[in-house]
C-alpha cells in the first residue's frame, strides 16, 4: 500500500495501474448513493457525469450514462449533454466529484474480491499482477496519511496536472489545478473527522471501522449477492 510512512506526493492515473488505479475515476466499484438508493454507479466517473446531466436536465444523455458498460463511454456521453454552460459547471463540478467520490470510499456495493487496479478488458489482459485491496477502499484512503494526491494524466491540466508522474516534480511549477487530486484529499479530510466523531462516540468495532456503517454495509452486501443470484 501507497502508506503514509511514502515520501512524496502520491501519483495516480490510469485505472489500471496495478498499485494506485483504485484512485482513478475510472476505477471499476459500483456504488450505491444514500439519497437515490435504487441507482448503482459503476464508476466514480458514472456518478460525475450522470450528475453533469441531470444537473443540466438531460433526462435521457443521464439515463444512458448510467446504462453505459465503460467509463470511456460515458466520458463521451458526458461531452453530448444538452444545454451544458461552463460556468455552471465550474460552479458545481468540484461538489459533485467529491460526493461522488465520498460515495466510492464508503458505499460500494462489495469490495469482495477487488484489487488496486482494473484488469484492462480485451485480449491479454494485464501483465502486470494486480495486488488485492488492503482492507477495504476506505482504508487504503485513510492509510494515504497527508500525502499529495495528484492525478499524473498528461492529457489533463484541470481534473489533473497535465504531466506524468515521471515528469511532474521537474515541471512543478506547470503544474495544471490537480482537482481530483485535492478532492480526493478532501474526501480522506472528511473521512478522518467522521472516523474520530464515532470513535469519540464510541462506537467503532475491532478494525477500527465505525460500527453503524459496517452493519449497514454488510447488510447492502448481502442484499445486493442476492439481487447478482436471481438475476
Amino acid at each position: 500500500m501507497a502508506d503514509s510512512l511514502s515520501p512524496g506526493p502520491l501519483y495516480f492515473w490510469r485505472e489500471t495501474d496495478s498499485e494506485t488505479g483504485w484512485l482513478s475515476q475510472w476505477y471499476d466499484c459500483p456504488f450505491k448513493d444514500d439519497e437515490d438508493p435504487k441507482k448503482t454507479y459503476k464508476t466514480a466517473e458514472h456518478y460525475m457525469m450522470h450528475h453533469k446531466a441531470l444537473l443540466f436536465n438531460d433526462p435521457k444523455v443521464a439515463l444512458e450514462i448510467l446504462r453505459a458498460d465503460h467509463p470511456r463511454k460515458v466520458k463521451a456521453l458526458g461531452r453530448k449533454v444538452k444545454g451544458f454552460d461552463n460556468e455552471v459547471w465550474d460552479a458545481h463540478r468540484r461538489d459533485i466529484v467529491r460526493r461522488g467520490n465520498v460515495l466510492k470510499f464508503t458505499r460500494a456495493v462489495s469490495e469482495e474480491g477487488y484489487h488496486r487496479g482494473t484488469a484492462p478488458k480485451g485480449k491479454g489482459g494485464t501483465k502486470r499482477k494486480l495486488l488485492p485491496l488492503e482492507g477495504s477502499l476506505r482504508d487504503m484512503l485513510l492509510a494515504t496519511g497527508d500525502r499529495d494526491i495528484v492525478e499524473a494524466s498528461p492529457y489533463d491540466s484541470i481534473w489533473g496536472i497535465g504531466f506524468t508522474a515521471a515528469n511532474a516534480e521537474v515541471a512543478r511549477e506547470s503544474w495544471g489545478l490537480n482537482l481530483l487530486g485535492l478532492e480526493l484529499m478532501e474526501v480522506r479530510k472528511m473521512l478522518r473527522a467522521q472516523d474520530q466523531k464515532e470513535k469519540d462516540d464510541g462506537k467503532f468495532v475491532e478494525g477500527g471501522e465505525p460500527a453503524t456503517k459496517k452493519k449497514k454495509r454488510d447488510e447492502e452486501n448481502a442484499e445486493y449477492r442476492g439481487e447478482k443470484q436471481d438475476e
